[in-house]
């Protein structure tokens, strides 16, 4: 199960954190891309599904830093080797990776949505052995969630397409410390309706180190081999 989760809690944590803390975010206009950041906060703080999926385009999102995610994985993985040799998982090489990463994301995406719609409604039962683990999962998330603050430091808009920075501090605690900086950059886009969502992160190249070995770490917290 560990090696799966690498990837996968890689990902959820970026989705959990991107909208934590609605307290970070002013009010703004309801048409601007703050207020969309503000309503996927209070969405992810209150487990408001349907909240989530208007603000965020949550399939988008998923799908495309699953993607990035794993590239840099596969390309990576001689470099992830030398810097954690205790970790079997990068004991491979390049097509070795992107051959095993083929074969899979299609249940993998499956697995972090299902992780999603846990972690989206508290009252869900498990009602397989995966769903027992997404339901795991999603608890960690919400962990995560609450041991990080949360500042939004600019928005920078352009035309229909608008990028923003999002700062996050890990408290001192245990998940807190898991990573303690990190920076995203969430890029959202306007509807037809003029409301935003968010669609992707457009900086999942910086934050993919800093990540990986929060994971590390969290695997040594847990006290797993």
């Amino acid at each position: 199960m560990k090696t799966k989760m690498k990837v996968i809690l890689a990902v959820l944590l970026l989705i959990v954190l991107a909208a934590a803390g609605a307290s970070a975010y002013a009010y703004q206009s309801e048409r601007t891309p703050q207020y969309a950041l503000e309503q996927l906060a209070e969405g992810l703080a209150n487990r408001d599904a349907a909240k989530i999926h208007r603000y965020a385009d949550v399939e988008s999102v998923v799908t495309k830093s699953y993607d990035e995610s794993t590239d840099i994985l596969a390309v990576h993985i001689e470099d992830l080797h030398q810097t954690y040799p205790q970790d079997w998982f990068f004991r491979h090489d390049t097509a070795f990776m992107k051959d095993y990463i083929a074969n899979r994301r299609s249940d993998d995406l499956v697995f972090i949505q299902r992780c999603i719609e846990f972690y989206a409604d508290d009252n869900l039962t498990p009602i397989s052995r995966s769903d027992g683990q997404a339901k795991w999962l999603s608890d960690e998330g919400v962990k995560f969630r609450d041991n990080y603050t949360v500042s939004l430091k600019g928005v920078e808009q352009k035309g229909d397409t608008a990028f923003a920075t999002i700062e996050f501090t890990g408290k001192d605690t245990d998940y807190g410390r898991l990573v303690p900086h990190l920076t995203a950059i969430a890029e959202l886009h306007q509807r037809s309706d003029g409301h935003w969502q968010l669609t992707r992160f457009s900086n999942v190249g910086e934050m993919f180190y800093p990540i990986v070995k929060g994971i590390e770490d969290y695997w040594t917290m847990q006290g797993w081999q």
